[in-house]
């Protein structure tokens, strides 16, 4: 039995590097309608496709696959818990869910600090005058920004600059408390004996 534990570990695993070259492969032109691109979009585009929710889109951006690789990564983990004969807990199943969960939040977290950062700097030294890319851009994260800065103004205007600063600052603070919190849900987890 732990064979087939392993077995199915290393499935897993490499079912999720197919996944991840299938997404990295649809950022470059040309290369998803190439021989390994199109194998991959057959063997990985239906896994992929039904994570697809609207939760996870914000404007043009996709983080669906982010769900659906933590989903491959929980299969990899529980697989290999059970290959070393130990044993998946309910504390230690919703210690790693938490843990996922927690990851696909952070991880587009920080890339809207990112891109807020960006955003902010090329506002600040004018490179975004008449820029179609900039305009598609604020179209995504204006949003996301005025949800923000609406609530902590109690809907009076701000200023563009400000509501990215903001911004950035809102949520590098939800990053942090986030990681402390997650910190002591999985303590908390870890204590159900079973």
């Amino acid at each position: 039995m732990i064979y087939a534990f392993r077995l199915l570990s290393a499935a897993f695993s490499i079912y999720s590097l197919m996944c991840a070259a299938r997404i990295v492969l649809t950022w470059i032109p040309g290369a998803a309608e190439s021989g390994v691109g199109r194998f991959l979009a057959a063997v990985c585009d239906p896994f992929l496709n039904f994570f697809r929710v609207g939760w996870l889109r914000f404007g043009a951006m996709d983080f669906s696959p982010l769900l659906a690789l933590s989903v491959l990564s929980v299969g990899t983990y529980v697989m290999q818990n059970l290959s070393k004969g130990g044993r998946v807990t309910l504390g230690s199943l919703l210690a790693l869910l938490i843990q996922v969960s927690w990851s696909i939040a952070s991880a587009i977290l920080l890339f809207f600090i990112i891109l807020l950062v960006v955003r902010l700097i090329v506002y600040l030294t004018g490179g975004d005058r008449s820029s179609q890319l900039w305009a598609q851009i604020d179209a995504s994260l204006n949003p996301f920004v005025y949800s923000i800065t609406k609530f902590f103004s109690g809907g009076r205007p701000v200023v563009y600059k400000n509501a990215l600063i903001l911004s950035i600052v809102m949520i590098l603070l939800l990053r942090v408390f986030g990681q402390f919190v997650v910190n002591g849900l999985t303590s908390l987890c870890s204590l159900i004996p079973f």
